[in-house]
């Protein structure tokens, strides 16, 4: 039995790629029979639907089918976990581990950071060396002399 993985391709009924997963090759060929097993039987709906003799001998067909494949999978049980996995796709762990945030501060009220957007312009006010209506005060303003 070959080990190897390759991708597994899900196609719609047109045959056009969908998604495609790493899989084992027995998947891939159980996930293949049963796309082309939906696809036959809904070519079956198709062809019988006109008719009621036709969608009776489907229907009849398909009851005949049941006590059969109940023997069949009786024999070979899945259990809850396996049906989960075969359904995402995928196996879950048996142990997750979830790691607390570094970044939070439990004292006090958190405060929301604003964006650029958000924050208001400086507020203009009233420079009394320059005597204008602008965004600094008397010991920021550019007219002050340094050194002197």
């Amino acid at each position: 039995m070959d080990l190897y993985f390759h991708r597994e391709l899900f196609f719609d009924e047109e045959g056009n790629l969908l998604d495609e997963k790493a899989k084992d090759p027995v998947e891939v060929a159980m996930r293949r029979k049963i796309s082309d097993s939906r696809n036959k039987f809904e070519d079956l709906i198709q062809m019988a639907k006109n008719s009621e003799q036709g969608m009776e001998f489907l229907y009849s067909s398909l009851s005949n089918l049941v006590e059969p494949l109940q023997n069949i999978i009786s024999a070979a049980t899945v259990n809850k976990q396996d049906e989960f996995e075969s359904f995402l796709g995928g196996k879950i762990p048996q142990e997750v581990e979830i790691h607390p945030p570094n970044d939070i501060n439990s004292r006090g009220r958190s405060k929301r950071n604003k964006k650029s957007k958000e924050k208001k312009p400086p507020r203009k006010r009233m420079c009394e060396k320059c005597k204008q209506l602008v965004d600094h005060d008397t010991c920021n303003c550019p007219n002050n002399v340094v050194g002197s």
